[in-house]
């Protein structure tokens, strides 16, 4: 392919156009989402609901993340965003939040879970502290974290199957004491000088060191997240947590969030719990925790995220918003937009001019 020549000069070659995907290509999913007013409701909220102040610092955040993210993320998206790996994860968010606004075409029609709504929201706002952001940093980079999530995780009756099907077996009493226990363990956690050496002497003589499974996954995850490796992760890990247990208790005194928790779970099918039979999170938490780390590292940026959190989560706002955010974790649209982040970030496909 030849170029503009001037007279009778020769038209230099043009740069090959490779075989680069366009802007185009990457949102078209997230395009068709909108043109059929999929996502109405999202973006009126991020265009009405947040200030200017927070809408930059949203924006600005995901710029933040996209640079911190380390080399080659861009190209390895796809295998990251996998069933396998990250987007093993997006069932349990879906799972999670798909219940909570109702469903009006629904026989007989589902009301929206407006007290469970209101808590959610009111700790996404207030509870989510710079300090548990740093906590949730440390525990992605772990590298023990890998292997206990791994197992926590995995489908079959040795992970969370195990879970599942002990929550089934309590029935209704088993809904009260789950929460009752959510709430006990979040009075101690918040109480100073809280010492996690019992808890976790008292899971070590529940766990079967044979097959240790799932409980024993928990075991491992509660280590790693209050002990550390040195004393002052323990000493920060105790702050992050004391705080955030007193705001649970104080935003959710009912604990409405551990009974809709215990709900889902005791819900999910305990042969494969909506999850793959082996999941690679080695791969995927890096991500995890450089996003996890902008937002300890960013005030502005953790307060709009909490901000746009709280917000899809409260009921006047929710029971038109998430399931139109349902859809949109259940479309492939995530993808190709991540994709375009890193195209943007990282300039591919950029002609290299020579000097």
């Amino acid at each position: 392919m030849l170029g503009c020549g001037a007279l009778d000069d020769s038209a230099p070659p043009a740069p090959p156009r490779g075989n680069c995907p366009t802007i185009d290509d990457r949102l078209a999913p997230l395009v068709a989402l909108a043109a059929q007013h999929k996502t109405d409701h999202l973006a009126a909220v991020i265009a009405t609901r947040l200030d200017p102040a927070s809408q930059r610092a949203f924006i600005q955040l995901i710029i933040d993340v996209a640079h911190a993210l380390p080399a080659g993320t861009a190209a390895r998206l796809p295998k990251l965003l996998a069933p396998d790996r990250l987007g093993a994860l997006l069932p349990i968010v879906v799972a999670l939040l798909e219940d909570l606004p109702g469903d009006p075409t629904a026989t007989p029609p589902q009301p929206p879970k407006l007290e469970e709504l209101t808590a959610f929201a009111a700790v996404a706002q207030g509870c989510l502290s710079s300090d548990l952001f740093v906590l949730g940093a440390r525990i992605w980079r772990d590298p023990k974290t890998a292997t206990a999530l791994d197992t926590l995780l995995a489908a079959g009756p040795s992970g969370a199957g195990q879970v599942v099907a002990a929550l089934q077996a309590g029935g209704a009493e088993g809904r009260d004491g789950f929460r009752a226990l959510v709430a006990n363990l979040a009075t101690s956690l918040a109480q100073p000088g809280f010492d996690a050496g019992p808890l976790l002497a008292l899971l070590d003589r529940l766990v079967d060191p044979a097959q240790p499974g799932a409980l024993g996954a928990l075991r491992d995850l509660l280590r790693i997240a209050v002990m550390g490796d040195a004393p002052a992760d323990r000493v920060q890990a105790a702050e992050a947590l004391r705080g955030f247990s007193r705001c649970l208790l104080r935003l959710d005194p009912h604990q409405r969030i551990a009974g809709h928790l215990y709900d889902v779970l005791a819900s999910a099918d305990p042969a494969t719990a909506a999850l793959p039979a082996q999941l690679h999170s080695a791969d995927f938490l890096p991500l995890l925790a450089t996003a996890t780390e902008v937002l300890a590292t960013r005030p502005a940026a953790t307060d709009a995220w909490n901000q746009l959190l709280g917000l899809v989560l409260r009921p006047d706002v929710a029971v038109e918003a998430l399931p139109e955010l349902m859809v949109l974790l259940r479309s492939d649209a995530l993808p190709g937009a991540f994709a375009l982040l890193g195209d943007l970030v990282l300039q591919p496909c950029r002609v290299q001019v020579e000097r």
